[in-house]
């Protein structure tokens, strides 16, 4: 099985925030309407390792409501630090990439409301 990106590549952002996922289907809707809701001109990268839960169809769902989201399924559990790397990779090689790229845990250990305030120091 081979990697899939989904989404639309040619959109601009100024923030790009990268999603690594694993059975995070209980999580991810929430996450990415909490990060749809700030103030501020965002693409959502969500890369999920083939995760046997919904998570990838619940993102694929978010990708009917909002245009900025895309979603990188791989083929197999493939870890954190991979999944980062690939986010920069897909992110930087888009033909607008962000000016930000900010990663986050989908499981809340980082809290999205503090994007901004994590921008605003930059």
């Amino acid at each position: 099985m081979s990697c899939q990106l989904t989404g639309d590549l040619s959109g601009t952002s100024d923030v790009g925030v990268i999603l690594p996922t694993y059975r995070e289907a209980e999580n991810i809707a929430n996450l990415v309407e909490e990060i749809e809701n700030l103030p501020l001109d965002t693409s959502i990268l969500v890369i999920d390792d083939s995760s046997p839960d919904s998570t990838a169809d619940i993102v694929k769902n978010l990708q009917k409501k909002y245009g900025n989201i895309l979603l990188y399924v791989r083929p197999k559990k493939s870890g954190l630090g991979t999944a980062i790397t690939d986010g920069f990779r897909i992110f930087l090689s888009l033909k607008f990439p962000p000016r930000f790229i900010i990663t986050m845990d989908a499981d809340y250990s980082h809290n999205p409301k503090a994007i901004p305030q994590l921008l605003s120091k930059m």
